[in-house]
């Protein structure tokens, strides 16, 4: 029997609406039980999160290896020509340094040409096309003294010199792109062409090295014809303010007597060196040379900033896990409210035991090492939490002993050990965290499964009692036929 159309006005329609409504109580109850999980899913994800930001603090602090006790930072004067930054493996100290001279690229001129000149096109013209090869260094590891010569062919088009030089340029460039494509040098050790116009009326080619100082210096083999030659770019000369080619800067013939060499006095002594950023003068120290200037003193010591900021790290992320778990376990009865963790035991007694690893001393360390937190002006408040409440205490005992203060973190009862035990046994693929969160993902399936076996109990019922309501419908309109049938029958 077809079920009647749908009306949402129809009396019999309200009052399956309501019944309906009234038999969905379960699966709205199973849906609230689903929610509640899924909240709780949410808390535990967010704790995970909060203890794992705490458990990378602690490696840090306990690992031996990146031990940020050994951090080292350099105090250079204002207005010195120089700077310094300084690794780990910097020895505490102070050194002198003086610097007379900044290294430079190796920059050719070539000479002089009238812009509408046509001693080029003459040269071409009798020559014919010119190749000649530019040697650049291009050093590796297994190599740092390799060099690679780059040939270049040129044969211009133009007629003016200008319009030459131009060609000679493009063809110095082309040829340098092309070999750092295929590799046979890298992109920075390409060496570099421009055209100048002196004046209005001139025009010069430049060359310029892809590095600084005497080891990136440029070397060059003429064309047959002496195309080179005939430009000056590779004259042994510096080039002169009459309109002749040659060196920008003096290149000498070693890393002592070139001029694209810095130097520069460390502690009275004189270094030379083909970059400005020197890492090899001092273990742990880069200096970068900035400025021609007078000596200036610096000095290296343990880098307090970024110490105070890795246990300020610790101490936060320390007193957050400790906050979430204590607002996550408050019970208010007069409010009816309880935290999601009131009454579980694992987690709020990981809150004591964190507190007692802080409390208690590091047996391990020897007489006159910090042993507790108040050694490194740590203190613990009457609430479990941690302050940093004596900077000064914590610099002066990492000044006196790195090593001893980051084995008070990562000795094997050191706090960061025992913290990270403790912490350990909540995250991971198999920590409580984990199989909770699995264990509450279990039951939001089962749950998802209620609810739809009801959805589907449900339309079955309301398709059932539509049935029901029309088979009524029908039986009423019957009885109304008969009804009038017997009326006008007696009337």
């Amino acid at each position: 029997m077809p079920i009647a159309a749908f009306n949402a006005n129809d009396p019999y329609e309200q009052l399956i609406a309501q019944i309906i409504s009234i038999e969905r109580q379960p699966q709205i109850a199973i849906r609230t039980r689903q929610e509640n999980q899924k909240v709780f899913k949410a808390v535990l994800t967010d704790f995970n999160s909060t203890l794992s930001a705490l458990n990378a603090s602690i490696d840090r602090l306990k690992d031996p290896i990146s031990n940020p006790f050994t951090a080292r930072a350099a105090t250079v004067p204002e207005g010195a020509g120089f700077g310094v930054t300084a690794s780990d493996r910097a020895a505490t100290g102070s050194h002198t340094v003086q610097v007379e001279r900044l290294a430079a690229t190796d920059t050719r001129l070539s000479q002089r040409f009238e812009r509408d000149g046509t001693g080029l096109r003459s040269f071409f013209d009798a020559s014919g096309a010119q190749t000649f090869t530019i040697e650049v260094a291009s050093p590796t590891d297994e190599e740092p003294e390799r060099r690679v010569g780059i040939d270049v062919t040129v044969e211009p088009e133009g007629t003016t010199d200008a319009d030459i030089l131009a060609e000679v340029r493009t063809a110095i460039n082309d040829a340098m792109s092309a070999a750092a494509a295929d590799g046979t040098i890298r992109p920075g050790d390409k060496a570099g062409a421009s055209l100048v116009n002196e004046t209005s009326d001139t025009s010069r080619l430049t060359l310029r090295s892809g590095d600084t100082g005497f080891a990136s210096r440029l070397t060059f083999t003429d064309s047959g014809d002496g195309l080179l030659s005939l430009l000056q770019l590779d004259r042994a000369a510096l080039a002169g303010d009459i309109g002749a080619g040659g060196q920008v800067t003096a290149v000498g013939t070693s890393e002592t007597d070139s001029a694209l060499n810095s130097v520069f006095k460390l502690d009275g002594l004189t270094l030379y060196r083909s970059t400005n950023e020197v890492t090899d003068a001092l273990d742990g120290l880069t200096l970068s040379l900035g400025a021609v200037g007078e000596a200036a003193t610096f000095s290296v010591g343990p880098d307090s900033d970024a110490i105070v900021k890795d246990v300020e790290a610790f101490i936060k992320k320390y007193n957050d896990a400790h906050a979430f778990i204590k607002r996550k376990s408050n019970v208010d009865p007069d409010a009816g409210a309880r935290g999601d963790f009131a009454g579980d035991s694992a987690i709020t007694s990981l809150r004591f035991g964190m507190r007692n690893d802080a409390l208690r001393t590091v047996g391990s360390q020897p007489e006159g090492a910090p042993a507790r937190f108040a050694d490194l002006g740590i203190e613990i408040n009457d609430d479990g939490t941690l302050k940093l409440a004596d900077r000064e205490k914590l610099l002066t005992a990492v000044e006196a002993s790195p090593d001893a203060v980051q084995s008070f973190f990562g000795a094997d009862d050191g706090v960061a050990t025992r913290l990270s035990e403790r912490i350990g046994t909540f995250l991971g693929t198999d920590g409580i965290l984990k199989r909770r969160t699995k264990t509450i993902e279990d039951k939001i399936g089962r749950y998802d499964k209620q609810i739809t076996r009801w959805e589907e109990r449900l339309t079955m019922r309301e398709d059932q009692l539509r049935m029901q309501y029309a088979q009524l419908q029908e039986s009423l309109a019957l009885l109304q036929g008969q009804q009038d049938s017997l009326n006008s029958f007696f009337y």
